[in-house]
């Protein structure tokens, strides 16, 4: 499965025009590496690709903390120091993985998937009535356990297990009904319905719609390194447009003076929930078919190749991510399989600059008024944002059944599934507030149910006879 974890910044149109290395050869289009993984350059050139990557990091991690901290109940202080959080931690992975795991230039940064995990999390949570604060350190314990399970998959090497069980049919099911779970969400942020209100917004439409039309248009007209900023352009003309028509967030200045570092449990200490413990490993494991992506992407352009050894260390440390994510809670992090298109870009793949702009970010993470800055962004202009995001992941769930030869046998499996999922998702939760503690979660969650039932489908009742 080719994710599209890193497409916040890269554009799905940029993933479809990139030409590989492929069997020692170049396709038509390939432009020669300026500089391989192990070249040096000139400091002035370092710092100027370095900060290329920076932007590259801001675009994709500035977001979805934004939108989901809203929905966890945070307030502007918690969400600045979330993404401070954010800022940080991308730094310090990514520069974990270039140089102790997969050893490539690639972004470790908030996924996509793991927004919508936590949105359907806080509101699984309040339709039963229950406290978001108590949610915030179920979810630092969940993301813990969850990476600690990821980190033993990766010393045991048993990444084979994982792609067995989560098959594109898995995967396709699971995509779908994230998307479709999350609809309603996007819908509110487009409406300006998020911000209390009770009937549309004009001015939010207005900006929502100008923020998504200026993605959409750079991704397909675009060329080059504007391609690659495309949501950071549109945010950025879409929190202008905010301010002019009035629904701009006032920048806050940040409480904790100008520097701070991260607070560890910074929710407070962590509580036990086994269902929000189920959602989070299933989130880890079904972001397996990313890490790989990117991995063997990067190797690609790079002329490299991938041992064993160097992947077990790659699923490792994307265990250690989740550890951290969890330890100083922020949204679950991926390596961007959209990065190759950046390093395709530029011709640059040394690991130097890549550096340069991973210390850059955990710097910006230990400057509280730089959190507070892309704390104010309007969510109008975030929702936009995180709606192409989304429509193109829904586009990656019909993929991934493309890749199935459909029978009878795969009709049932994904019918069932989905049927199950959506029709959970129609369901009142109340219904399910009878059920002890972990089975309310797991059976009151339309997207954790189809999964579910197309694993038990395909991998039990309906398995396939070698």
């Amino acid at each position: 499965m080719l994710s599209v974890e890193g497409l916040p910044i890269l554009g799905f149109f940029r993933w479809q025009e990139m030409s590989l290395y492929r069997g020692g050869t170049y396709i038509e289009g390939e432009q020669n590496m300026r500089y391989g993984l192990e070249d040096k350059m000139p400091f002035s050139e370092c710092v100027m690709y370095g900060i290329q990557h920076l932007i590259y990091f801001l675009a994709g991690a500035a977001i979805m903390p934004v939108i989901v901290a809203a929905y966890l109940g945070l307030n502007g202080q918690e969400t600045t120091t979330m993404l401070q959080r954010t800022f940080f931690l991308c730094g310090v992975m990514s520069i974990l993985q270039t140089r102790l795991g997969h050893r490539y230039p690639i972004v470790d940064g908030p996924a996509g998937l793991w927004m919508g995990i936590l949105i359907t999390l806080t509101t699984t949570t309040t339709a039963f009535g229950g406290n978001l604060a108590q949610l915030r350190t179920d979810l630092e314990t969940g993301m813990i356990i969850a990476g600690i399970f990821i980190i033993f998959i990766g010393v045991t090497g048993l990444i084979s297990w994982v792609s067995k069980v989560f098959t594109p049919l898995v995967n396709g099911v699971f995509l779908i009904l994230m998307v479709l779970q999350l609809s309603g969400s996007m819908m509110k942020g487009m409406t300006g319905t998020t911000r209390g209100g009770e009937s549309i917004s004009l001015p939010d439409v207005f900006v929502f719609f100008l923020t998504a039309g200026i993605i959409l248009m750079i991704n397909i007209k675009g060329k080059g390194f504007l391609k690659s900023i495309a949501t950071l352009v549109g945010v950025a003309v879409g929190w202008c447009a905010a301010f002019a028509v009035g629904i701009g967030k006032p920048y806050a200045a940040s409480g904790s003076g100008l520097f701070s570092l991260p607070t560890v449990f910074a929710w407070g200490a962590p509580t036990f929930n086994g269902g929000v413990v189920v959602t989070c490993v299933i989130g880890c494991l079904m972001l397996f078919a990313n890490v790989l992506a990117s991995i063997y992407g990067m190797a690609d352009i790079t002329q490299d190749t991938v041992t064993k050894k160097q992947l077990n260390k790659a699923v490792g440390i994307y265990g250690l991510s989740a550890v951290a994510t969890g330890s100083f809670p922020t949204v679950g992090y991926v390596p961007f399989a959209s990065s190759m298109g950046v390093i395709e870009m530029t011709g640059v793949a040394s690991r130097k600059p890549f550096y340069f702009g991973s210390i850059c970010m955990i710097v910006l993470g230990m400057i509280a008024p730089v959190g507070a800055f892309f704390a104010s962004i309007p969510p109008a202009v975030g929702y936009a944002a995180m709606m192409i995001v989304f429509s193109f992941i829904f586009g990656q769930g019909l993929r991934e059944f493309q890749r199935i030869e459909f029978t009878p046998r795969e009709n049932l499996i994904v019918g069932i599934s989905m049927l199950v999922g959506m029709g959970i998702m129609f369901l009142p939760s109340g219904l399910f507030a009878v059920l002890p503690g972990v089975a309310k979660y797991l059976f009151s969650n339309g997207l954790i149910d189809g999964i579910l039932v197309s694993i038990v489908l395909e991998q039990i009742v309906l398995r396939k006879v070698e």
